[in-house]
């Protein structure tokens, strides 16, 4: 009996264990925040929605449909369409701007100061090569009585490198081990008990 306590438990341990387990989901952007459009980026002064589309090259040349929206890790260089929707209603009444710059701080690609009635900043850049990038929203907004310089949204883009292990497969990895751990304490436990309840008793006790 007590081993069969022992084994329900352990048993009900593992349960509990693989359900922990994550079984995948939707892709999630910048600070956890997933968007069927892209993905929310924020700093102090500014809300934006960033979105990112490129072609996919193993797609049919007749095919119409329209590619999925990317965040800030982009899966592949060339042309890309980027799109910025401003969020705050009372930016769309200022001059708004936008660079893409390389790491090292050359810019591929601008947008010049202009009101933007309809709130939506689009840029044409063509990555050539993989490697970190930003995209750098400037507002001239006499609001804040701060230099655009300061309250610039810089967006940091990522062009074809390999994504760090997300949290869902570390959590994966995490639910596993326990998986297998539990699974481990049910065989030794077995292989202690099993035995001895087994074996004749010596001491003239019924059994």
């Amino acid at each position: 009996m007590k081993m069969l306590s022992v084994l329900i438990l352990a048993a009900t341990a593992l349960g509990q264990a693989q359900a922990s387990v994550p079984l995948g989901g939707n892709r999630k952007g910048a600070d956890g925040n997933y968007d069927l459009y892209g993905c929310m980026l924020t700093n102090d002064y500014y809300v934006v929605n960033f979105s990112a589309y490129q072609l996919d090259p193993n797609q049919a040349k007749d095919d119409k449909s329209i590619p999925q929206a990317e965040c800030v890790d982009l899966p592949r260089v060339g042309k890309t369409q980027i799109s910025v929707d401003l969020l705050d209603l009372d930016v769309r009444k200022k001059p708004v701007g936008l660079k893409i710059l390389r790491e090292d701080g050359q810019v591929i690609a601008e947008v010049p100061m202009a009101v933007v009635k309809q709130g939506v900043l689009t840029a044409s850049v063509d990555f050539k090569t993989a490697g970190k990038y930003q995209a750098v929203l400037s507002v001239q907004d006499s609001d804040l009585h701060t230099p655009p310089e300061t309250s610039a949204l810089h967006m940091p883009l990522t062009v074809a490198m390999a994504p760090p292990p997300s949290a869902a497969n570390a959590g994966s990895a995490k639910g596993l081990g326990v998986v297998f751990g539990v699974l481990g304490l049910c065989l030794a436990l077995a292989a202690y008990y099993i035995p001895r309840l087994l074996k004749p008793r010596t001491d003239g006790s019924p059994s």
